[in-house]
């Protein structure tokens, strides 16, 4: 029995916090799950531009450095 009435009551509790979640949050809530943001505004896609400059490499270790490490 009082398992019974504890179990209710802390499934009372969680309704009533996630009652209140939703009350205070909802429209966010169902944006996000829409995939769209609720504060944001939609922004024009601009092209991005993206630049490789192939010529670098990293620097490889050299021969003193590997005798360091050994």
């Amino acid at each position: 029995m009082f398992a019974t009435f504890v179990t209710l009551a802390v499934i009372s509790f969680a309704l009533t916090g996630l009652r209140n979640l939703a009350r205070q949050d909802g429209a966010k809530i169902i944006a996000a799950l829409q995939g769209r943001s609720w504060t944001a505004e939609p922004m024009p896609a601009h092209p991005a531009i993206v630049r490789l400059n192939p010529r670098y490499r990293a620097a490889e270790p050299t021969g003193q450095a590997l005798r360091a490490a050994a």
